[in-house]
């Protein structure tokens, strides 16, 4: 297999490119993709995975299919000098096989907090050698997120729920170890799913128990405006408090659940609905 793909690579002049030739990268997740974008180094970018999305410049880029599930044919088929993915790139195959043909491959740990989006920020700028770039943008979110947090909640028995999608089991919820949880610490709210670990099914019964006063939601599992106000019906949510009021945050997909530069965004998203349940009281 190794053979075929590396005079596949010969062929298509990924192999023995010069060393100073441009960058011809293939950014795989969402954040990695936003963090090149901020960076200002988009025009290194060759294709990304279907996850890049934000910025809406990069949703015209050629796609390569899910980051999970890459195919090593269709990444070497764009040339690239480099791969570098989110924290599950893969297939497990992947890298091996596309360094067999000459590409520098960095698969990025994640730690799902501030702490990991600056660890992210500064890897991604030392692989672009945009460090200074890297390092004024860390600073300016880490100010933004000081900012904001002077703002933050003080009650600490104000407690939300962030929803991700529902089936038929329950509903799918941010646990502990997600960018949620971080979020919500930030903001000073309690997470009532945060004896989960990452995303998981939380059941009707343990809903209705931890009564959320807050409830967010990823955009994604809300198409059309009814969708708001079907889901604050929900079994699990309807005797809660943040059900009876139907206190539906949506939020945006990529920024609430993936590290991305948007965090302090979503971070004031957070603050301004907590700040708005205080007004409705």
């Amino acid at each position: 297999m190794y053979k075929l793909i590396l005079i596949y690579a010969l062929v298509t002049g990924v192999v023995n490119a010069a060393t100073d030739a441009p960058k011809r990268i293939i950014s795989s997740g969402g954040s990695i993709t936003e963090i090149i974008y901020a960076l200002g180094k988009q025009e290194l970018i060759v294709a990304t995975d279907s996850t890049s999305l934000y910025p809406m410049a990069a949703v015209n880029l050629p796609k390569l299919g899910y980051f999970r599930q890459l195919s090593t044919e269709g990444v070497l088929s764009f040339q690239p000098s480099h791969l570098i993915g989110a924290h599950a790139t893969g297939p497990a195959s992947l890298a091996g096989q596309l360094e067999a043909a000459g590409v520098q491959v960095n698969i990025l740990g994640e730690q799902r907090d501030l702490a990991g989006l600056t660890q992210l920020i500064e890897q991604v700028g030392k692989l672009l050698g945009a460090e200074n770039d890297a390092f004024l943008l860390v600073e300016t979110i880490s100010q933004q997120v000081t900012e904001l947090k002077l703002r933050q909640n003080t009650d600490p028995s104000l407690s939300a729920l962030f929803v991700m999608s529902d089936s038929e089991r329950g509903l799918t919820v941010a646990g502990n170890n997600t960018v949620p949880q971080a979020l919500f610490d930030d903001a000073g709210i309690h997470n009532v799913a945060a004896k989960l670990t990452d995303y998981k099914v939380m059941d009707n019964e343990s809903i209705l128990a931890a009564n959320p006063d807050l409830i967010f939601v990823a955009s994604h599992r809300i198409k059309e405006p009814k969708a708001i106000k079907a889901l604050c019906q929900h079994p699990a949510l309807k005797a809660t408090t943040a059900g009876r009021n139907c206190s539906l945050v949506v939020m945006e997909s990529s920024n609430a659940l993936g590290l991305s530069p948007r965090y302090p965004q979503a971070l004031a998203t957070i603050i301004s609905s907590i700040e708005s349940l205080y007004v409705r009281r």
